[in-house]
């Protein structure tokens, strides 16, 4: 584990970058995407950012995650800020610290995350019908979780295809024990 003063100093090893090129970008169609190792400046990934089939997974694009992890980069490596021989701009250590922390809270909260109609039961849940379910999140859930102390009731789509939610979450504030908490249905 390390110290609270060396994750303070923390970054990413790999840093992505948009090259526009040069020029007016009023009249520019270059928009590459850029990974470069800050260890030795290098890149080590440029493709083109304004082709779906690089970036959108419905025309075959692969994450850059993915992609790099084929090539042995691992985009989660981290270096010490003095190790970086690229600019580093002035708040991204701390900026990346708090979202190592929002990431590591997200991730500790859909662990625990209930199913939303076993935690309402059927009587609140008997009118809720699927086929309106925006309907149904306003009227019938979102109440039935504020009556049961919840605040900051957000609902999302976890799982979608091309017909559209499988799986919808939700994020709501637990007013009693001071938590976030989610929920998931579909």
């Amino acid at each position: 584990m390390t110290d609270i003063k060396t994750e303070e100093r923390l970054i990413p090893r790999y840093v992505r970058s948009v090259d526009q090129g040069s020029g007016s970008v009023e009249f520019s169609t270059k928009y590459d995407i850029v990974w470069t190792d800050r260890l030795s400046g290098k890149e080590v990934l440029r493709y083109d950012g304004a082709d779906p089939a690089n970036t959108n997974p419905a025309y075959g694009a692969r994450s850059d995650f993915e992609v790099l992890a084929d090539r042995g980069i691992d985009l989660k490596e981290e270096i010490t800020l003095e190790r970086s021989i690229l600019p580093v701009p002035p708040g991204e250590p701390a900026f990346h610290a708090r979202a190592k922390k929002r990431q590591h809270e997200k991730e500790q909260e859909l662990l625990e995350a209930r199913d939303l109609f076993i935690f309402l039961g059927d009587f609140d849940c008997e009118d809720f019908k699927f086929e309106d379910y925006l309907k149904g999140e306003a009227d019938i859930l979102r109440p039935a979780l504020e009556c049961r102390g919840f605040k900051q009731i957000s609902f999302y789509s976890a799982e979608e295809d091309s017909f559209g939610p499988l799986v919808r979450g939700c994020r709501a504030f637990n007013i009693k024990e001071q938590k976030w908490q989610r929920f998931l249905y579909g």
